[in-house]
């Protein structure tokens, strides 16, 4: 298959270029200068997955606009240049308290723009190799932990986030817009976390930004053929 990777540089993308190394690959990605405002398609694209976004909830609280211009005009330009290919997209869980954050909105509104045969993943906290410095996984694992909150946290490992993605470029997208929770289906307190992997810090209340539980219902994704998470935190 000829697929269309946005953001293939990224956390999730560079992992899933990785795994689908029998396909001709199109990379977009502004760290190698094809930054997704000047998307272009390419003739006889079977597939476009779309995972080019700014995904910091308290830096979209700084820089609005950035968040709106990336997450949904650029995003806009995209769906509407491939209304006839199959897409797949990553949307995120803050898009059930969209109003909490303008990350949160803007890929709440990004979902309305897309269009039949186009599937939103409303991934959780997804985390494995190489993932973000700003995650909390991350932080964990590079002992950068300074407090602990009473969120609830469904994380998701990378392998099954990309399962998930394989199984639309097998099934195809049904021919529907529509838009799944992914994750694991388990919610972690924050606080346990911490404390479970050796940090003795202070309790702070949560952000307002953030949701307090996005732990995800999969059976939606479940009843599509996901086999389910193979891997838990």
């Amino acid at each position: 298959m000829k697929i269309v990777i946005t953001g293939s540089k990224g956390f999730v993308g560079s992992h899933l270029v990785s795994s689908l190394s029998e396909h001709q690959i199109i990379e977009w990605d502004r760290k190698i200068n094809k930054d997704i405002k000047n998307f272009d398609l390419e003739s006889n694209v079977d597939f476009v997955i779309h995972l080019a976004a700014l995904t910091d909830v308290r830096e979209s609280i700084k820089k609005p606009q950035d968040y709106w211009k990336t997450n949904v005009e650029y995003s806009k330009k995209i769906f509407d240049m491939c209304k006839n290919i199959p897409i797949v997209y990553a949307s995120t869980s803050c898009v059930r308290e969209w109003w909490l954050s303008p990350y949160g909105t803007t890929k709440k509104v990004m979902e309305e723009f897309a269009h039949e045969g186009h599937i939103g993943l409303r991934f959780t906290n997804i985390y494995g190799e190489n993932a973000p410095d700003f995650m909390l996984t991350s932080r964990i694992k590079n002992g950068n932990v300074e407090y602990k909150t009473n969120h609830i946290r469904d994380f998701i490992h990378i392998s099954d986030v990309l399962d998930v993605i394989k199984l639309f470029l097998k099934i195809g997208t049904l021919d529907k817009n529509r838009t799944y929770d992914v994750g694991s289906g388990k919610g972690v307190r924050i606080d346990e976390l911490v404390e479970r992997n050796g940090f003795d810090v202070p309790y702070k209340e949560g952000d307002k930004c953030e949701m307090m539980n996005n732990t995800a219902n999969i059976s939606d994704i479940l009843d599509v053929g996901w086999s389910g998470p193979k891997v838990f935190i």
